[in-house]
């Protein structure tokens, strides 16, 4: 079995870079997942790589593995690279993180200053409304918009309408919400994202109704109408307490089907 293993390691030493993230991005993608990881295990021995071999390792193990059994290799390896290659991993690393849910992680690779395509943009707006920067959030949606305004192709489109979405959830901005998330084309994979935030928007609008009743009741209660008490003794009383029952209802329901 050592053998195999050395003599699997003195062959990719010797392929070219380019060649073999190709061989392991069509182990990838056919699902030959024992072949594909082997190939992993090997490259994440290698002394020289290209940073489109450690993409396709990072894109492996996420679609075939899991990222806990294998972060710490990939951050290591990572780590020993240059400037310029860490540069273009950059995307790839905080999608590594932000899919583990390592919010704090995550945001070690999140660069607001630059450009960035339309998935570091949904990465990181992930990262940003999990840790509560919401300051960071809203200028990181100012870009969003301003790439979404511009000719794009579906899929982009997808992924920033999703970003956008989840920040005005987040804020609770649900009108707005309701309108971003209609906005998505609905033959990308992030359909279910869509359809079920219009529903939550208007969830949220409603929890907003039934607060707001609520609010005026208690106003209410604070004034009472004296001339309907004396007319019907405590009829007026009565009437406030069952429809505060009915809001508090709706209201217990809501905050379920949202949480």
């Amino acid at each position: 079995m050592k053998r195999n293993k050395k003599r699997l390691l003195r062959r990719i030493e010797h392929i070219q870079p380019e060649p073999l993230a190709e061989e392991l991005s069509g182990y990838c993608d056919t699902g030959m997942k024992q072949e594909a990881l082997r190939l992993v295990r090997a490259i994440l021995q290698k002394k020289r790589l290209i940073p489109e071999e450690l993409f396709q390792v990072i894109r492996t193990t996420g679609i075939h593995s899991n990222f806990n059994k294998w972060k710490t290799q990939i951050r290591a390896l990572y780590d020993r690279q240059s400037r310029r290659f860490k540069r273009k991993l950059k995307p790839e690393m905080l999608a590594m993180y932000a899919s583990n849910q390592e919010w704090e992680r995550a945001a070690e690779f999140i660069n607001l200053r630059r450009p960035i395509t339309a998935k570091e943009k949904l990465f990181s707006m992930d990262v940003l409304l999990a840790l509560e920067r919401f300051d960071d959030a809203a200028k990181l949606a100012v870009k969003c918009l301003d790439s979404l305004l511009q000719p794009i192709d579906t899929f982009d489109q997808s992924l920033l309408v999703t970003a956008l979405g989840e920040f005005l959830h987040r804020t609770k901005r649900w009108a707005e919400a309701v309108e971003m998330w209609k906005l998505m084309p609905l033959q990308q994979p992030f359909r279910r994202d869509a359809l079920s935030g219009v529903v939550k928007a208007h969830l949220g609008l409603a929890l907003e109704s039934a607060e707001r009743g609520l609010q005026l009741l208690a106003n209410l209660k604070q004034s009472p109408n004296y001339e309907l008490h004396v007319a019907l003794p405590n009829n007026d009383e009565k009437m406030t307490v069952q429809a505060e029952k009915e809001l508090l209802k709706f209201k217990r329901g809501i905050n379920k089907l949202l949480h």
